[in-house]
């Protein structure tokens, strides 16, 4: 019951977010997410005078749980149609992959999946290192730290899965120190972000030429401007569209737990097993195989890209609002101010981090990877795609595209890191282990980068609205140079 009341409150809290944004004209000007209004201001409400039949673990619930059904979603939905290219015979080697790169989808997918793998282990040694120096005064363990790593990198889906894995190796709070991240990792993503990408629009930086149109500011679309963002593809009298690919993902669900079972009786620290607890991960990989099926049978045709995404879309907003209304601040208030220098110390190196290599990426579209990958390092995939559509309303470019395949190449990150955090909180590995795991991996991406060609000469330059290619400016304001 509690978890309902929940939802009711969180879509309350939309109501009059929505209303806010589009009556407060420098909030709309903003363009500040509902979710974001919403959530703060429910933050506030719960943590002083609280939110009738519900507590904060009804929303931190909610907010891991959408994380897995957003991410399991992800994997049954189907792709976008891409344009047909000859094949290219030629032998693979690394100055063919180089020479492939330019303006093609790889050096987006390499560039912003490899600089995730950064965020991730550096991340986590920034929330380490300073509580290592300064926690004692206020007596906060270094382990508290290496949650920013789970809020900024991943969100608060694995916050809170993690930290409940940190949780059962001893560290009370750490599911509520990995929420209170996150929420200010969506902050920062949008008040740093979204300035951002006006700049870039403004500078002539972005490829498409949008503008600050009212319906962006206000949050709603005019009759005239209303779409149809899917296909009808089962017989309302049998099973609505949208119920059917609910189903598909409730399916997924339960095979992905069905996956966790042998994976289970590897232990991967204390309490935490290689099966349930990156359960979002496997519930994934359930997605792709029952997908890959339905392709075989030829039943992807039921399938609906449009309805897939708005699942995905809503889970998102649902998961952002329960991350603000799950942080108890009167748990949290002894330890705010290390809390805070280590999201300022974190948002600075993440952000100065990104424009420079985020500059050398290369392609058409390396201001909005640049975005796209701001927003996923401080918050997830979704906030990335947020940023992106301020630049890119109508996708374009592939920047969108990209980001999903971007996962495959910080994946080997993701199984080193993870483990080595978690097992470093259990006590099953030490410092020095630890320490050097974290540093393997930041090295080994960036030779990666640099062997591959996304991490090469600078391409553009947001304060002077300049865009380089092989060294030369070719566009200065968004008009062509002749140099």
């Amino acid at each position: 019951m509690g978890v309902m009341t929940a939802v009711g409150w969180i879509g309350a809290f939309f109501l009059l977010a929505v209303i806010i944004r589009a009556k407060i004209k420098p909030i709309g000007n903003m363009l500040v997410p509902a979710c974001l209004i919403g959530g703060v201001i429910g933050c506030v409400i719960i943590n002083t005078v609280g939110l009738p039949w519900t507590t904060t673990a009804d929303y931190s619930l909610i907010s891991g749980q959408m994380y897995n059904f957003m991410f399991i979603n992800l994997g049954i939905t189907v792709a976008a149609k891409a344009e047909e290219k000859k094949r290219d015979k030629r032998s693979f080697s690394i100055r063919e992959l180089r020479r492939k790169m330019g303006d093609s989808q790889l050096s987006g997918i390499f560039g912003m999946g490899s600089y995730w793998a950064l965020a991730y282990a550096f991340q986590a040694l920034i929330g380490f290192g300073i509580l290592y120096l300064i926690g004692g005064i206020w007596d906060m363990d270094p382990v508290y730290g290496l949650t920013i790593s789970f809020a900024f990198a991943q969100g608060p889906g694995q916050a809170v899965t993690f930290g409940s894995g940190m949780e059962a190796a001893g560290w009370t709070g750490a599911i509520q120190v990995g929420i209170m991240f996150s929420a200010i990792g969506f902050i920062v993503a949008f008040l740093l972000g979204v300035p951002f990408a006006k700049k870039g629009i403004k500078q002539g930086i972005a490829c498409s030429k949008a503008e600050m149109s009212e319906e962006l500011r206000v949050g709603f679309f005019p009759p005239e401007k209303q779409e149809t963002y899917g296909k009808i593809t089962t017989y309302g009298g049998n099973l609505d569209t949208m119920t059917f690919h609910l189903a598909l993902t409730g399916l997924c669900w339960i095979c992905g737990k069905v996956l966790c079972i042998s994976l289970d009786k590897i232990q991967i620290g204390s309490g935490m097993t290689l099966g349930s607890t990156i359960f979002f991960f496997w519930g994934m990989v359930a997605a792709y195989i029952i997908r890959f099926l339905m392709g075989k049978l030829g039943l992807h045709k039921y399938l609906d890209r449009g309805t897939q995404t708005r699942i995905t879309n809503a889970c998102t907003d649902l998961m952002v609002m329960a991350t603000f209304l799950a942080i108890d601040l009167q748990f949290l208030a002894k330890w705010l101010v290390p809390i805070a220098i280590i999201s300022i110390a974190t948002t600075w190196i993440t952000w100065v981090t990104i424009r420079y290599f985020g500059a050398r990426f290369g392609g058409r579209n390396d201001f909005e990877r640049t975005l796209a990958e701001w927003g996923t390092a401080t918050g997830t995939n979704a906030t990335g795609l947020a940023l992106t559509r301020i630049v890119d309303p109508n996708n374009d470019t592939t920047t969108a595209a990209e980001l999903g395949p971007s996962n495959a190449v910080n994946l080997p990150a993701s199984l080193y890191v993870m483990p080595a955090i978690l097992a470093y909180s259990a006590g099953t590995m030490g410092l020095k282990l630890f320490l050097i795991t974290m540093i393997l991996v930041i090295v080994i991406y960036l030779v990666f980068m640099r062997v591959v060609g996304v991490w090469g000469k600078k391409t553009f330059d947001i304060n002077k609205g300049e865009k380089y290619q092989d060294g030369k400016c070719y566009q200065r304001m968004g008009e062509p140079v002749d140099e």
